[in-house]
């Protein structure tokens, strides 16, 4: 049990713009809140549990907040979450096994489940609460917490001589305790100081009536026991089980909310009084058709939907839907910025590369809110699955996205659709694999071309020009291969189109000639024996992250006159060491200064421009990053902020390099003024390349100097001998690299 720290709903919850800048060095989330796992409610608040995170509903304000890592959450798939009303507290379990525990606004991480080995499958199915104790139904038993404690009390294994056996849900009426296991219904005398022994527990069968088979849900009501078993709800009355009345098909759990009965099925909702009549039935495709959960509040029916968000209903005619912006799914393949826009493309490509058939669409972080197509709100992406790429034209105001199923989609502003595949372009289906069109790149040069890259076909170049022709692009005096496995594509400034190519390297194509680099020296000397990303920087240099470090071109002009790439050095104990050579490279993004982002296995790293000077690392210990495993890295130049694609969703961190202005003729100082107890960094953007910015009080003596990182430079609001300047107003003064152009603001400090 380990204590993380105290948090704050509102703080969090905050909606920052780019107006208000978010503070530099903040993190925040961009996760999905519309798939609902479960839901309860404390006397002053509603808590949802989501696969991206717990929101809250304040029960007088009816404000929105948001938890996750950032507040100090040990994840954010969210499988179950109860609130017990003797001592307070959340209990949180996550998809992995973890556990939190929510306590007088601070976090307590519970992890003896996920900590251990040997358990074999560690699924928590249930909580089910006994005063302050907390019986957990485990994929291998039965596991009680002490709350109050927060400690584990007992472990249980029930199954035959003691061994390991899934326990669904558990319940408890008088001195008796229920287990729903995979082989029945087992019942022990709670008080038995022997519970640890197996022998302590019933196994139900013909001398308690048992239905047979085995119950996934059973719920104490009315010091009754009720099971679901198939399509039928039987009760137990502490001697034997009897088939009741109540509507059982389609039902997949059962729930006690409000002194109601409730049968939960995706798409209906029935509660039941203690004499089993009929309270309410809310039912309606259009309202909700996904329930994982329900509470019933005062008059309100809330359905923890999968794919809505919480539904809140009285009657079953009207739905109110409750969630906080985002995406909507944590699946992150790619992230790309273009106009202005962050677009995330979620689709996915298997370790063998063929389609994972992903329908989750695409997603859009624009002015500060996110908004996503899919086949849930556009009919015409039913068909469409495995979105990889994508790009926008600004002109047109047309997406493009990279199907690696489809085709190619291009979604106008209106939000039609259109799909370019063999029958109307130069793309091919995939060789072996006639039902699918891998498209796995897609750009847009500075002629308005749009380039697309296959992967699997003889032609893995195609565009489409301005006027709508297609031409398709074979490149046999480089690659041998039949099928041509492209995997991925950019431009650099020169127009040159770089592909990378299954364990075989990268070829660059200038629109005549071609070229191909691999692995060994006479080849190119790229490291290891794939090439995973690529991404060209502020000076035009190519960078390609592998499967063990990151190579760069520096010359791309002169590409096909050069022989090797050349790998970054790096100082580690005192040798030079080539630049994550360790590790497996995923994605690489510049910044505002020109330094690289660069995203692996086990986390992300900052490194200086050149890539020889170590400067940030992240990873989930160290930091509110959601998962070690990263995806894609994208860096929104205007405010420097960092946007983080992982394993289980997105993530940002608002760096301290913007991009740079030719003229600085609009300087802004944020936060400004700087008010009491601001103990963070002042950001200061704007500005030219390698700027200088000298900070002087009111009577013009010097209290800080520094340069520019890119657009920006930063001040942490103390002079030359580390103490805190005084308040008052202080002169930024600023003059770029040649002394030809120059600026001046003003902060306003407050103590």
């Amino acid at each position: 049990m380990k204590k993380v720290f105290l948090f704050f709903f509102a703080l969090h919850g905050a909606i920052y713009t780019f107006a208000q800048q978010v503070p530099i060095g903040a993190w925040r989330t961009h996760l999905p809140y519309n798939q609902v796992m479960a839901v309860d409610a404390s006397a002053n608040e509603i808590y949802c549990g989501t696969t991206g995170g717990i929101f809250t509903i304040n029960q007088s304000s009816g404000e929105i907040s948001k938890l996750s890592t950032i507040d100090g959450l040990a994840a954010v798939n969210i499988s179950k979450l109860a609130y017990n009303q003797i001592t307070n507290q959340i209990l949180i379990a996550y998809a992995n096994s973890n556990l939190d525990l929510l306590s007088e606004n601070k976090v307590y991480h519970l992890p003896e489940i996920f900590d251990k080995q040997g358990l074999g499958n560690k699924i928590i199915n249930a909580i089910t609460f006994n005063g302050s104790l907390a019986y957990l139904s485990c994929g291998f038993g039965i596991v009680v917490y002490d709350l109050a404690k927060r400690e584990v009390k007992d472990t249980y294994y029930i199954g035959a001589g003691g061994s390991n056996l899934e326990i669904y849900q558990i319940a408890v009426t008088g001195q008796n305790i229920y287990a729903a296991a995979a082989d029945g219904v087992y019942q022990a005398n709670i008080n038995n100081p022997l519970l640890v022994d197996y022998r302590s527990w019933i196994k139900h069968a013909a001398t308690q009536n048992y239905p047979g088979g085995f119950t996934k849900s059973i719920v104490s009501f009315n010091s009754l026991i009720y099971g679901l078993f198939g399509q039928s709800i039987y009760k137990f009355n502490g001697n034997s089980w009897q088939l009741t009345q109540i509507f059982g098909p389609d039902v997949k759990r059962l729930k006690v909310s409000n002194n109601s009965l409730v049968t939960i099925a995706d798409f209906r909702i029935i509660s039941y009084n203690q004499s089993e009549s009929m309270i309410k039935n809310i039912q309606n495709l259009n309202g909700f058709a996904s329930a994982n959960d329900v509470l019933i509040a005062n008059q309100n029916i809330l359905i923890a939907d999968g794919s809505k968000g919480l539904v809140k209903t009285i009657d079953g005619n009207s739905f109110q839907y409750v969630l906080p912006n985002g995406p909507n799914t944590t699946a992150v393949q790619e992230l790309r910025y273009v106009d202005g826009k962050i677009l995330m493309s979620p689709g996915a490509i298997t370790p063998i590369y063929s389609p994972a058939f992903n329908n989750d669409g695409f997603s859009v972080f624009d002015k500060e809110e996110w908004t996503s197509l899919s086949n849930i709100n556009n009919t015409a992406f039913q068909p469409i699955r495995d979105i990889v790429s994508s790009t926008f034209d600004a002109a047109s105001k047309t997406k493009y996205l990279a199907s690696y199923f489809n085709g190619v989609i291009e979604v106008n502003e209106n939000g039609a659709v259109k799909i370019d595949n063999q029958n109307n372009s130069s793309l091919q289906t995939t060789i072996g694999d006639a039902s699918s069109i891998r498209v796995n790149g897609i750009i847009l040069d500075k002629d308005n071309n749009l380039w697309v890259s296959q992967y699997g076909v003889n032609r893995p170049l195609s565009v489409k020009k301005p006027d709508g022709t297609w031409t398709s692009y074979a490149f046999s005096s480089v690659i041998q291969d039949p099928t041509v496995p492209i995997t991925g594509l950019t431009i650099d400034f020169n127009n040159q189109k770089w592909l990378t190519v299954r364990n075989s390297g990268i070829i660059v194509f200038d629109g005549s000639k071609v070229k191909k680099f691999a692995f060994t020296a006479s080849e190119g000397s790229i490291p290891g024996t794939n090439v995973n990303c690529m991404n060209v920087d502020l000076d035009g240099a190519l960078w390609m992250g592998t499967n063990q470090g990151v190579s760069v071109f520096y010359d791309t002009a002169n590409i096909f006159s050069i022989s090797q790439a050349e790998i970054p050095k790096v100082i580690e104990n005192g040798f030079l060491k080539p630049l994550l050579g360790s590790e497996n490279v995923n994605c690489i993004a510049t910044d505002g200064a020109n330094r690289k982002w660069i995203g692996t296995d086990h986390g992300v790293w900052l490194f200086s421009a050149d890539g020889t000077q170590q400067i940030k690392y992240f990873n989930k210990k160290n930091s509110p990053l959601l998962d070690d495993k990263i995806t894609s890295i994208v860096v929104e130049p205007n405010g420097g902020e960092v946007f983080i694609g992982t394993a289980v969703g997105i993530i940002s961190y608002r760096g301290d390099a913007t991009e740079t202005v030719k003229k600085m003729n609009k300087i802004t100082v944020y936060p400004n003024p700087v008010r009491p107890g601001f103990n963070g960094t002042i950001g200061i953007k704007g500005l030219s390349k390698n700027s200088r910015v000298k900070i002087t009080n009111i009577n013009g003596d010097l209290v800080y100097q520094t340069t520019a990182n890119g657009g920006e430079a930063i001040w942490n609001g103390k002079n030359f001998s580390g103490d805190s300047v005084s308040s008052g107003v202080y002169l930024v003064l600023i003059v770029n690299e040649d002394g030809s152009d120059t600026a001046v603001s003003k902060i306003l400090i407050v103590r």
